[in-house]
């Protein structure tokens, strides 16, 4: 565990938090006062560190400020990019499942695509700790660039959904690397501000994605949405990669860093990774989360029943898969794959939870959000995307003012507590009110604008939360248990938004649709808002259809709100940490 510095705390745990060693024996105590972290060492990499860390120090002691301003730049760009692809994808799954005619089934490719890139950040983390940065930043983008091309050209939905899990994986893998890259080269008072301009891409993009993606609908087709950037991404990804490479062969003709071999065998290297990554842990881990969550998207759209054979035992399957993992870490693991030294912190436990369910009650009501905007409220997909991605605009937007107030307050806690989970809460509340079809849309505007600034202000906070409590070496980890939490809430919230929409939209179709029309719900279900458009506004079909989308959505936000109420004892465990501590060497921001 790293520096903890607290306020109020004087006691021999904070030094033993500082020295990294068992400091019970002493006889005196030290306050965060008589600490200093500028050390003789400075310029040097840390003796020890894992290679991973020794080549990040490496680069930030060999280049200049300049050279740090032009990364960000580069490290900006990427995240501009990722957003404008990302903004564009959103709007244009619907209309590829729908093409596909299993609009339903795009849950089942959400929810696997939660978990996996939600699993493999944890050897993700690793590998920068093992390898370096750059090393594991180009494997993910080569990742992120198949799932693209499998997705351009894929003509059935089950290659569809095999490519968007490849496509995520590379995507959240690489989000988390640019993450890493901006902990490395900023300090931990600027890194709250950091991470905050680095989202502001997701600003811009908003209005020119959903713009785009129709474009691309109206004029080429889906898969181009995919195919174009297959093309464009390695022009934006390879010349950061080569900063990082030059700077660090550059530290190594400065003899700031040595790369020593490591003495392995080609057979001991493999079983040393695998021994390091917990393959088998990753494998049962996921395996347990898609058995358990999967069966409540397939019986959405009729492939497996609640009574069904097949849906009971992949739960229970899944169910008992956990307690196969647990005894796997506890007594097979070399490694285990998840740090659980780390859940003892209750800012660590707590930070992650709150991770989960922001992301739980977020997914609990968005995933057919898009489709209930161009039904109900008659907006083309471009509009309908302009609304969806104000999450992204004002959330992006307020990360970079609490940036501000974390450098100015030198704290974050607090206001994570007293304004972003109020913010959460009075939106996802109001959404049961006002998502009503006869409603204004500028009502459903405003409680997104809320939960916008309320989400903006615990994503950094949560980020700050477990950077505080750990050391330059535990960032990468730290961000990827974050990141897992992410993806797992947000997995469980598509399989329960899945489980919902499945339970309360068909019935209230079949209820709501004229005596003479009942028998087309199955084919109006199916057929995604594509099909659903295809009647006249006003007309009694139309009617019917927007009523069982407002009946999905009112349970849909009953249920956010209720696990979004979790956050308050979350947040309240965390230490209220201040952040003037110094964590990283070299230049920085």
């Amino acid at each position: 565990m790293g520096p903890e510095l607290v306020r109020g705390r004087n006691d021999t745990q904070l030094a033993q938090a500082i020295v990294g060693s068992d400091f019970r024996q002493c006889k005196s105590e030290v306050t965060p006062d008589e600490i200093s972290f500028d050390t003789p060492t400075n310029n040097e990499v840390t003796q020890g560190a894992p290679v991973g860390v020794q080549k990040a120090e490496a680069a930030a002691l060999a280049w200049s400020k300049k050279t740090a301003y032009v990364t960000y730049a580069l490290v900006w760009l990427c995240f501009f990019m990722l957003a404008f692809q990302s903004s564009i994808s959103t709007n244009v799954i619907h209309n590829a499942y729908a093409h596909f005619e299993q609009a339903p089934a795009v849950s089942t490719a959400s929810i696997v695509a939660s978990v996996v890139s939600g699993v493999i950040r944890i050897p993700v983390a690793k590998i920068l700790n093992i390898w370096g940065r750059t090393e594991g930043f180009l494997v993910f983008v080569a990742v992120y660039l198949v799932g693209l091309v499998i997705l351009a050209a894929c003509n059935k939905p089950s290659a569809y959904a095999a490519g968007y899990v490849l496509y995520w994986v590379g995507y959240d893998a690489i989000f988390l690397i640019l993450d890493v890259f901006m902990a490395d080269t900023s300090g931990l008072r600027n890194r709250a501000f950091a991470f905050g301009f680095a989202s502001t891409p997701f600003i811009c993009t908003a209005f020119t994605g959903p713009l785009v993606a129709q474009s691309f609908i109206q004029h080429a087709s889906w898969r181009w949405a995919y195919g174009a950037f297959a093309i464009v991404m390695p022009c934006v990804f390879l010349p950061l990669a080569a900063v990082f490479k030059f700077y660090q062969r550059k530290a190594e003709r400065m003899y700031i860093f040595a790369r020593e071999p490591s003495g392995r065998s080609p057979l001991e290297s493999i079983i040393f990774y695998a021994n390091e990554f917990d393959v088998i842990g990753a494998f049962l881990l996921t395996a347990a989360f898609l058995l358990l969550l999967l069966p409540f998207s397939l019986q959405s759209y009729g492939k497996a029943e609640y009574k069904s054979a097949t849906f009971i035992a992949m739960v229970v399957v899944g169910f008992l898969l956990f307690f196969v993992f647990a005894a796997w870490e506890r007594f097979g693991a070399r490694v285990p794959f998840i740090q659980y030294r780390l859940l003892k912190d209750r800012t660590i436990l707590g930070a992650c939870t709150v991770a989960g369910i922001l992301f739980f009650s977020f997914y609990a009501w968005e995933l057919y959000f898009f489709n209930f905007c161009i039904v109900a409220y008659e907006l083309s997909v471009g509009m309908a995307g302009y609304v969806g991605q104000i999450y992204n605009v004002g959330s992006c937007f307020w990360s970079a003012v609490f940036g501000v107030l974390v450098y100015v307050t030198k704290q974050f806690k607090y206001t994570c507590l007293g304004f972003g989970l109020p913010l959460v809460l009075l939106g996802a509340g109001l959404m049961i009110q006002f998502r009503t079809a006869d409603g204004d849309i500028g009502y459903i505007v405003m409680c997104q604008i809320f939960i916008a600034f309320g989400g903006g202000t615990l994503v950094i906070g949560q980020d700050m939360a477990v950077m505080a409590a750990s050391n330059r070496e535990g960032v990468p980890m730290m961000l990827s248990m974050i990141g897992l939490s992410s993806s797992l809430g947000g997995a469980i919230g598509y399989a329960v938004s899945a489980a919902i929409f499945s339970n309360t939209f068909p019935s209230a179709l079949h209820e709501a649709l004229p005596a003479a029309s009942k028998s087309r719900y199955q084919s109006i279900y199916n057929g995604g808002y594509t099909k659903q458009t295809e009647y006249a506004v006003g007309s009694p079909i139309r009617l019917a259809i927007t009523r069982a989308y407002a009946e999905y959505m009112k349970y849909a936000c009953i249920t956010a709100v209720a696990v979004m109420a979790l956050g308050i004892p979350a947040i309240a465990v965390w230490r209220n940490y201040r952040v003037d501590q110094r964590q990283n060497k070299g230049q920085m921001m």
